[in-house]
């Protein structure tokens, strides 16, 4: 009986035990679960905390080189800025910008930091080619880790200035038309390029392509304001020079006949009446040339009746100034009217400019017997041509530095030309004349 009891004792006494134990091994196990959510939850707590603290970090820079972006209109000023805080950011090499070049396409460096920033200034990438030229092509940002076993890598940059390039991350520069450009950043020091490394980049590159194409307007403003000074300027000149040569001469002249009147009607009045009619005649051809200058300045015809009315009467005039040229105008059109189409009035004025600066010249210097000025439309080309047949010139000699020489004819008839939307062509070669042709796109008004 005691017997009994003890064993039963002692079986209860092992129950409880192993029932403890499997207690305290689920309880173990329970708790090493919950300890290893609990560092789960942590990493990914401690991931997400660094993950916000670099994006916060990122709209910090983004919204610091938004600022200072603004802040300038200096293109090159904005190039450095932008390369220098994004290599800090992202802690690189090297960094480019590169611009599409139009129309070929191609993509030309702008500004680089690092060892070889100078050397890669003259390189050019061709459309498409590279990873730079595939971002530029495609709009979309390209990563990667090991450039020299990528075959998009161009490696010529490389393999010319002795440049080891690693790894990569290239984004577009995008407005809202289009794409002008890239950044590229190489060799990050301290790993491979993350997604936050290319959001971040993409970040700035949308500012900073707002920001280039502010600058480009900027440059393109003053660049037009200069050159629309120069260009009043030559006007000035060309003004000073024409009523030196003609009206100034002529009244001279009028003041001498008059002191000579005065003289002779004390000596010899009869002299008088024939310098009257000299006077007359300098008279009329002085109300002429101030008459045609005026015309030239601001041709009233040309705006209400068109190119080829106000041509006509410019030939006209001119002729009556010169009478060892003859001067021709001719017409042709393939338009239904037989007439030339009337074109936008800043294009007619470009061209009546052209003609006008082309045929002033031959007279002056080319010792023409003939100068023809011909209109010849077909289909919705418009080709002005100025002829002569008299001296002609080398012309790679008078191109080569036709500034240097002080003379702006040619310049401004090209200028002209392109701002009609046309091109502009010189042939000329000594005692054989010269041809001036101008080749514009016909547009309704």
């Amino acid at each position: 009986m005691a017997t009994s009891h003890l064993r039963t004792e002692h079986d209860l006494k092992t129950v409880i035990h192993q029932w403890n134990r499997e207690k305290l091994e689920r309880y173990a196990i329970s708790l090493t679960e919950a300890m290893n959510n609990s560092r789960r939850k942590l990493s990914e707590l401690s991931a997400l905390y660094e993950t916000t603290h670099a994006w916060l970090q990122g709209l910090t820079l983004v919204e610091e080189i938004g600022q200072h972006l603004s802040a300038t209109l200096n293109l090159n000023e904005v190039l450095e800025l932008l390369l220098r805080r994004v290599s800090e950011a992202l802690n690189v090499v090297d960094g480019s910008i590169l611009f599409v070049e139009e129309p070929s396409g191609d993509l030309v460096f702008q500004t680089s930091l690092g060892s070889i920033s100078e050397e890669v200034k003259p390189f050019r990438i061709p459309k498409g080619e590279g990873i730079a030229g595939e971002v530029a092509e495609t709009g979309i940002p390209i990563r990667v880790d090991n450039a020299q076993e990528d075959s998009r890598h161009f490696k010529k940059i490389d393999q010319d200035t002795g440049f080891l390039t690693r790894s990569i991350l290239c984004v577009p520069l995008r407005t809202r038309e289009k794409t002008i450009g890239v950044m590229e950043v190489f060799n990050k020091r301290t790993g491979p390029f993350t997604d936050q490394d290319q959001l971040l980049l993409s970040s700035i590159a949308n500012y900073a392509a707002i920001a280039i194409e502010n600058a480009r307007l900027h440059q393109s403003v003053l660049a037009e304001k200069d050159r629309v000074l120069k260009a009043q300027e030559r006007v000035s000149r060309r003004l000073q020079r024409d009523l030196h040569d003609g009206p100034t001469q002529l009244v001279a002249a009028l003041e001498m006949s008059i002191d000579f009147c005065q003289k002779a009607l004390d000596k010899d009045p009869s002299l008088v009446r024939a310098e009257l009619e000299n006077m007359a005649r300098i008279t009329k051809k002085a109300t002429h040339q101030m008459r045609t200058l005026l015309f030239e300045l601001r041709p009233l015809v040309l705006e209400t009746q068109g190119l080829v009315p106000a041509l006509k009467s410019f030939v006209k005039r001119r002729q009556a100034d010169d009478d060892k040229t003859t001067l021709h105008l001719v017409i042709r059109s393939d338009a239904p009217t037989g007439q030339i189409t009337r074109l936008k009035s800043e294009t007619e004025s470009a061209l009546f400019a052209i003609v006008q600066e082309a045929v002033n010249n031959a007279l002056k210097h080319a010792h023409a017997e003939n100068i023809y000025i011909k209109l010849t439309q077909r289909g919705n080309r418009l080709a002005v041509t100025i002829l002569d047949d008299g001296l002609g010139f080398e012309t790679k000699h008078i191109i080569k530095d036709y500034e240097q020489r002080g003379s702006y004819g040619m310049v401004n008839m090209k200028e002209r030309a392109e701002l009609a939307g046309g091109t502009l062509s010189l042939k000329s070669a000594p005692g054989a004349g010269t041809e001036i042709r101008v080749v514009v796109p016909i547009n309704q008004p």
